[in-house]
């Protein structure tokens, strides 16, 4: 994670570490974190002047969070919303769809004007501007607030789930309905369900096959390690490859105490939420 700090000058003032204005904009604190399908992307701003302030809330002005990816040409808003509130500012929360982004990703903050400003100056502006006044037209820059960058760690793949190698799925020709799950491996939890329906699974999106499948293994492998720790005679595990990977994903999202349904999908990224989002956005085009 970079944040850069250097911002440019424009022909009107600045919001920025040059003299042009003596308040603060800046962003600070950016941390990112992969989940199902998005990029969470959250970050610290810090902006201090008064009169932009009174631009915002009244809708002459708005931030701009914008995205860009080098490696796959997309570009975007990232649409982040205020999560916190400070005295100097706030933290937001937006996110970015894997697919669209690879390697260096750079968001660049901006407040853009939406509404023609007639006769506009800052109280905080440079005295050597005078009494001078500026004319800020619909999508002009009032301020730069810097940048930061990242490279996204890919926490999903269609085939290979949040929780990694722990799970392989193979079609069972003898089964008819349904999915079984066993833990004699000690490599992964194997999972198998109706061979026929190995093309569906294949060409389903990830929101339906973490939700319909993975999702449940999950659960039943959870409770397999809660009925293990409890019993008496509890059989010892820790050679297993799939256990040591998911009681680390259980320990980082919980403990073995949360109840069981609240736990995965934690540990999955909540992918129901995702998965009806979708589908109501899908209702919406028709």
């Amino acid at each position: 994670m970079k944040t850069a700090a250097k911002r440019g000058s424009y022909p009107h003032p600045v919001l920025d570490a040059s003299d042009d204005v003596s308040t603060e904009f800046q962003v600070l604190n950016a941390v990112v974190t992969p989940t199902v399908n998005d990029v969470e992307v959250k970050f610290q701003v810090r902006m201090t002047d008064p009169d932009i302030q009174a631009l915002l809330d009244t809708g002459l002005a708005r931030y701009s969070f914008r995205w860009t990816c080098s490696s796959t040409i997309a570009a975007g808003e990232l649409g982040a919303t205020v999560q916190q509130r400070h005295v100097d500012g706030a933290t937001y929360v937006g996110s970015i769809d894997q697919e669209d982004v690879r390697r260096l990703v750079i968001v660049e903050l901006r407040i853009v004007a939406i509404h023609a400003i007639p006769n506009h100056r800052l109280t905080n502006q440079n005295p050597e501007y005078g009494n001078a006044t500026f004319s800020i037209l619909p999508g002009d820059v009032l301020a730069e607030g810097g940048s930061f960058q990242f490279e996204p760690e890919k926490r999903y793949d269609p085939l290979m789930p949040p929780v990694g190698s722990c799970f392989r799925f193979e079609s069972d020709p003898k089964r008819t309905k349904g999915i079984d799950v066993k833990f004699f491996d000690d490599e992964y939890v194997l999972v198998t369900f109706p061979e026929r329906l190995q093309p569906h699974f294949a060409a389903a999106g990830p929101e339906i096959q973490i939700g319909l499948v993975v999702l449940p293994a999950l659960m039943e492998a959870v409770n397999f390690i809660k009925a293990n720790e409890s019993s008496d005679s509890s059989e010892d595990l820790t050679e297993k490859s799939w256990y040591t990977a998911l009681f680390k994903l259980i320990s980082e999202n919980g403990s073995l105490a949360h109840p069981t349904f609240e736990l995965a999908q934690k540990m999955l990224g909540y992918p129901l939420d995702t998965a009806l989002s979708a589908a109501l956005d899908h209702m919406g085009d028709e």
